[in-house]
């Protein structure tokens, strides 16, 4: 008799385990449903991170301090790298700095790796010499219109400067690898997987294939007179063509549906419109009219 009774405690602890154990797997079964899986890709340089940061601003909590503060040493870099491409484009244009005591500040832009040292600490040389070049007449007439990291140098500059985030919104930052970012949109949870543009990020893409239901594909428009920094034979809009035609058609996204982004308008007007590099110079099939985006 107490055989049995045992027997039949055992088997209602059983029954017990597997109910709760049905009951987890309906909730992650719920939880699954509930989750839309999201695939950014495009070549390098489309502007896929800041669409995430975007969407992390406007569907999240936005950024932590401590996240704000982590992008201070990547707007620093951006700056400097920023002048020493407009200092480059300088010398191609053939336009002089107006002051010849700013070319020894030139020369320590060129010649500067950073904008801090290996503790993060601000190199004052070189925060001078970016302060100095910017009020060169010689090198605004390059900008034309006024970078907003030049034009918040200042503050930058300053030792208890944390990125604001619309300083981390146009920060540039490479990436590496594959990155995910979470939000809720009502009661959907979106997972959102930014991986490398770069062609040598590309097959790292394959392991976020599975079970994705969109795959969002952004376009720089604005590359389409600029060739990749992987092959500088290769123009930078061919490449996003070329890359959408393989994807939208891979096996492994047959099931997903497809957003085209086309991204960087303004700047692609701008061109246009003011720099002289019409879109006939690089895509000659264009018949559209001259001054018109």
């Amino acid at each position: 008799m107490g055989g049995c009774l045992t027997l039949d405690r055992e088997e209602s602890k059983a029954r017990r385990r597997s109910e709760e154990i049905d009951k987890q797997l309906e909730e992650l079964a719920k939880q699954e449903r509930n989750v839309i899986k999201i695939l950014l890709l495009g070549a390098g340089e489309s502007g896929k991170s800041t669409l995430v940061k975007q969407m992390k601003i406007i569907h999240s909590d936005g950024f932590t301090k401590e996240e704000l503060r982590s992008f201070r040493p990547t707007v620093m870099d951006n700056l400097l790298s920023s002048m020493k491409y407009v200092l480059t484009g300088m010398g191609l244009l053939r336009i002089n700095l107006q002051s010849a005591k700013n070319k020894n500040h030139a020369y320590t832009v060129l010649a500067s790796g950073s904008c801090f040292d290996k503790f993060f600490n601000i190199l004052p040389g070189v925060a001078h010499a970016l302060q100095a070049l910017w009020q060169d007449r010689g090198v605004r007439l390059a900008v034309a219109r006024g970078y907003d990291l030049f034009e918040n140098m200042e503050r930058i500059f300053n030792e208890k400067y944390i990125p604001s985030p619309t300083d981390v919104l146009r920060a540039r930052v490479r990436t590496n690898g594959i990155i995910e970012t979470h939000f809720k949109i009502n009661e959907v949870i979106v997972s959102m997987f930014d991986v490398g543009g770069q062609r040598s990020q590309r097959r790292k893409w394959i392991y976020c294939f599975d079970d994705v239901k969109a795959v969002m594909f952004v376009v720089s428009l604005s590359g389409y007179d600029m060739t990749l920094v992987e092959d500088p034979n290769v123009n930078r809009l061919d490449e996003s063509l070329n890359l959408f035609s393989q994807i939208v058609n891979n096996r492994f996204f047959r099931e997903a549906s497809f957003v085209l982004f086309l991204n960087k308008f303004d700047l692609f007007r701008e061109k246009i419109l003011y720099s002289g590099r019409h879109l006939r110079f690089y895509f000659p099939d264009y018949k559209g009219k001259y001054l018109e985006p």
